[in-house]
């Protein structure tokens, strides 16, 4: 730490909070910056990872859920909801993991997002917990990162050298030997 010579307490102390806030400044960007990375490098894990954290929710402590989003009604249907994004989380944590982008796959992330968008919606209308409308937030968020994540991909792809075409197959003619070979089973057998 430098010291300032000459320099009171009080500036010493507001140095001292400078460079405090400069070292949790660099942490956090960088932080950030690898969770970036992550979430566009990867959005069906990140998707799944997630759906698979918000579904095992009301399922393993349904009072913690109800008391924090003050969803009082139905449990029965906030634990099927859980156990659809149980499915759809596993099912794009598989996607990610095969390295498949198929637009099943594509399908699947987008509209689960855009119905759970949906539902946060009018759950926040009602007049529930504002814990949806970060759940909102997070889901645009993630189909934020599929959409950058795409569109990177589009870039790298057309940065990409041009692979020069594949020879044509020829075809190769048997030796004389091997004729007998090339007939059928049972054109082999004596008759």
């Amino acid at each position: 730490m430098p010291t300032i010579s000459g320099a009171s307490t009080a500036q010493q102390r507001a140095e001292m909070m400078r460079e405090s806030w400069q070292t949790v400044r660099d942490y956090s960007s960088t932080a950030f910056g690898h969770v970036f990375l992550f979430f566009s490098t990867y959005p069906p894990l990140a998707q799944g990872l997630y759906y698979l954290l918000i579904g095992l929710w009301p399922l393993v402590g349904a009072a913690s859920y109800q008391r924090m989003t003050g969803h009082h009604g139905d449990l029965w249907l906030v634990e099927v909801i859980g156990v659809l994004q149980i499915v759809i989380g596993g099912a794009l944590c598989l996607a990610a993991y095969r390295r498949q982008g198929s637009p099943e796959v594509l399908f699947l992330a987008f509209g689960s997002a855009a119905g759970l968008i949906a539902v946060d919606v009018h759950l926040l209308v009602v007049g529930l917990s504002y814990l949806y409308l970060l759940d909102v937030l997070f889901q645009g968020a993630l189909v934020a990162f599929w959409v950058y994540g795409w569109r990177q991909g589009q870039v790298a792809h057309m940065a990409a050298p041009v692979a020069p075409a594949a020879p044509v197959a020829t075809v190769v003619q048997a030796p004389q030997g091997y004729a007998a070979a090339a007939q059928p089973l049972s054109a082999q057998l004596p008759r």
